[in-house]
């Protein structure tokens, strides 16, 4: 795990040694630059030791020094990569995976990614042709973001780095709106102008003689079929046998390896087959609240004790809450409005002390259907069928008592746009609301871009179900964008790397190649469920799907001044981005017991983010 960055025409490494200064936290343990000395790009890397410390300096050479590489995550196939290639006569010097990259560059080209099976974010330097790969992971696990202008290149693996490189970045208004919305930064852009974000799955080269990016798609998800004759035990037994290499491949390190253990059925599952795998006693990790019900810790807590593993558990009380939440939401390099991401980065601040390497259970509701609104959106052609005078019955006596089923219920039969619909439920409706909060800086802003974008993954005809269609969306935005985005981030911060066995490609693959609808009938990731009996001997799984976060309460209480200061004095209303008045009579309905937490969460991350990292970007 690295912070990784180059730079065009930067002969003496000063661009890179400043990207590298502010990536400090994402590889603590060493660094190192390699210039061109012909054309002047450089590599950089900073370095979080977790395979072969003594011998992984990066960047790396080949065996007469004309390709070069930097990595940023792990190659978890690389111990069968490094026997192939001594078998085809490489001479390896290190047993670290980012060696491979160079050999297998020199065998395949660019289609060496077809080799690799892991997180990551590369470059290779080829000297000879001058000319740069780039690569990004088949999730987007591992970020990378490049900014292309008059023929030269920069890219880093964070947009704070970026900055140090010298450019003057504008702060995208379009951006902020979409993030107000969504909550991230969605696709291949980035909170500022002009600099982009390499898409999962794809490839970017550059050449000194013709310096403009091209870029490629390498690998592209399957789409699941309609129907599907396999058993349910067969498949179950398939799935376990490659969700326990999963699990044992990414337990590979020369660090210690915990489990962020939630309590819920994906994390469980992660956390019984490693502590089956896992030579020596398993270290889990819990995080709970002082505040709110929200609480899953007791679950957590049986299946530690159950594993006969080292439990630590962490409560976040107002005290740590009111400091740790706007000082990790002003370093991130661009804000990630997801309230999961303080917990998460408060435990693996706490589990640094004990382990360097975590295994946690993201990926897991988007490839077999955790979320209960794929459910509730399968139904909605049958809805759609109804005559209005039916619905509009429907959606009265289903709307008489709202809240949870009851409202999800009327607000479905209500509906004729179940793309809107889902959107709404992601969102907690912030595509209908936070217009009205616009200050002058978002007036011109394209409200509606994310619905379109959002609408064109939906409309895809190879997709031949409603359950398909929300599922394919959520992997291309929500899962990259948000989860991914916020565990890379969260972790990193406090130079924690976690891995996530779900996104295996093969694991990925398998998953797709079942009918959606068997992943989600009766009651939502069947198979999963399957496999939890299996390995556990339960006859029940947990219950919990994900890290909950109290933001209600929060907002009320620990958060509530710094939530203030930033809708009087701060930039968010200072500069023009927020209508201060509209959000002080937001804030003032939330103090009063309405939940407007969906609304004022992404305000804050936006507030702090400004008044921390996003103090290096103009915003006009």
């Amino acid at each position: 795990m690295c912070g990784i960055c180059g730079a065009s025409a930067d002969f003496r490494a000063a661009a890179v040694r400043a990207m590298c200064a502010r990536m400090t936290h994402r590889g603590p343990d060493d660094e190192g630059w390699h210039v061109d000395e012909r054309c002047g790009f450089a590599l950089g890397a900073r370095r979080l030791s977790i395979i072969d410390p003594a011998g992984g300096h990066q960047p790396v050479a080949n065996e007469d020094g004309s390709v070069w590489a930097v990595l940023n995550g792990e190659i978890y196939n690389h111990p069968a990569l490094q026997a192939q290639l001594r078998r085809r006569g490489h001479s390896l010097s290190s047993r670290t995976d980012t060696e491979v990259l160079v050999h297998l560059y020199e065998d395949y080209g660019d289609r060496l990614v077809h080799a690799l099976e892991g997180m990551y974010a590369f470059a290779v330097w080829d000297s000879r042709r001058r000319r740069l790969l780039l690569a990004r992971d088949r999730f987007g696990e591992k970020p990378l973001f490049y900014h292309a202008a008059e023929g030269r290149l920069n890219f880093a693996s964070e947009l704070t780095a970026l900055s140090g490189a010298g450019a003057r970045l504008r702060i995208s208004a379009q951006a902020v709106s979409d993030f107000l919305i969504l909550g991230y930064v969605s696709g291949e852009s980035s909170i500022l102008e002009d600099v982009r974000q390499l898409a999962p799955g794809h490839l970017l080269t550059w050449e000194a003689e013709s310096p403009a990016p091209r870029i490629e798609r390498y690998w592209t998800l399957p789409q699941p079929p309609a129907t599907d004759g396999r058993h349910r035990r067969e498949l179950a037994a398939e799935l376990e046998l490659l969700l326990r290499q999963a699990v044992r491949s990414r337990l590979i390190a020369d660090v210690p390896v915990g489990v962020f253990l939630s309590g819920g059925l994906d994390s469980t599952l992660v956390a019984t087959l490693a502590a089956q795998e896992h030579a020596g006693g398993l270290r889990t990790f819990n995080v709970a609240y002082a505040a709110g019900q929200v609480n899953e810790d007791r679950a957590a807590r049986r299946t530690a004790e159950r594993l006969g593993a080292e439990h630590a558990e962490l409560v976040l009380g107002d005290g740590e809450v009111r400091r740790l939440v706007p000082a990790a939401l002003a370093r991130l390099d661009q804000p990630n409005g997801d309230p999961a991401l303080v917990p998460l980065h408060a435990l693996a601040a706490h589990a640094r002390r004990q382990i360097t390497v975590a295994l946690g259970g993201e990926g897991a509701d988007e490839l077999f259907g955790g979320y209960p609104r794929y459910r509730w959106l399968a139904v909605s052609p049958v809805m759609q069928r109804l005559p209005s005078r039916l619905s509009s019955v429907a959606a009265e006596a289903a709307g008489r008592s709202p809240g949870g089923k009851r409202q999800r219920l009327a607000e479905l039969v209500g509906s004729r746009d179940p793309l809107q619909l889902h959107l709404d439920w992601v969102t907690g409706r912030r595509f209908r609301l936070m217009r009205g909060l616009h200050g002058p800086r978002l007036r011109d802003c394209e409200a509606d871009r994310p619905l379109g974008e959002a609408r064109a993954v939906v409309a895809d005809a190879a997709l031949t179900d409603v359950p398909s269609r929300f599922m394919a969306l959520d992997r291309s935005s929500w899962l990259p964008d948000d989860v991914l985005a916020k565990a890379d981030r969260a972790t990193m911060l406090c130079s924690l790397e976690m891995r996530t066995p779900f996104l295996e490609r093969g694991l990925a693959e398998f998953a797709l190649s079942i009918a959606a609808r068997r992943h989600l009938w009766p009651t939502g990731k069947t198979l999963l469920r399957e496999v939890h009996r299996a390995v556990t001997g339960l006859a029940r799984p947990p219950r919990k799907t994900a890290f909950r976060v109290p933001t209600a309460e929060w907002l009320r209480g620990p958060l509530q001044a710094q939530l203030e200061h930033h809708l009087s004095e701060g930039r968010l209303v200072r500069d023009g981005w927020l209508d201060a008045k509209r959000l002080g009579a937001l804030l003032s309905e939330h103090r009063n017991g309405a939940d407007r937490s969906a609304l004022l969460w992404p305000v804050l991350t936006l507030g702090c983010w400004l008044e921390g990292a996003g103090q290096a970007h103009a915003a006009d």
